[in-house]
């Protein structure tokens, strides 16, 4: 017997297959065979309902100054996202239609990226000659003020 589970199914829902389970006593019609469906997790997207979340890696230059990326969405589709200027490490980005569709029905979820601006690790002289004449433009106060944690979100 095969069983069809339809896209966008849910952790925990049953699906019954009517005349498929244990033979009825005394001759009784055969029960119902319940069906519980368990949702493996994505090694990269989280599920949250309909909508999925991802984060994704950017430079600094790439979040100051903007720019358009392209990724992969659940379904293998090319994504492309565009990260405004000056956007802050952690924003979500929303991509409307690009989550996980709703059982029996067209419409999806949508898909929330987190920026996550990453400080390299690894930089050449002429980067660092950069970043000091950055820095030198910038003019950050040597004794910056505190800030809350509650204020940087989670």
């Amino acid at each position: 017997m095969s069983l069809k589970i339809p896209s966008g199914v849910d952790n925990g829902k049953r699906l019954i297959i009517h005349g498929q389970g244990d033979a009825g006593e005394n001759g009784g019609p055969s029960g119902d065979l319940v069906v519980v469906i368990h949702v493996e997790p994505h090694a990269l997207f989280e599920r949250d309902g309909q909508d999925l979340y991802c984060a994704v890696p950017v430079s600094i230059a790439q979040a100051a100054l903007g720019c358009e990326i392209v990724i992969n969405s659940l379904d293998d589709k090319k994504v492309a996202i565009k990260v405004p200027s000056e956007i802050k490490n952690g924003q979500l980005l929303r991509i409307k239609g690009e989550g996980v569709p709703l059982a029996g029905s067209a419409r999806k979820g949508d898909l929330y990226v987190k920026i996550v601006v990453q400080v390299p690790q690894h930089i050449s002289q002429k980067q660092k000659d950069l970043l000091k004449q950055y820095l030198e433009l910038e003019n950050t106060p040597e004794n910056p003020s505190l800030i809350p944690l509650s204020q940087l979100g989670k």
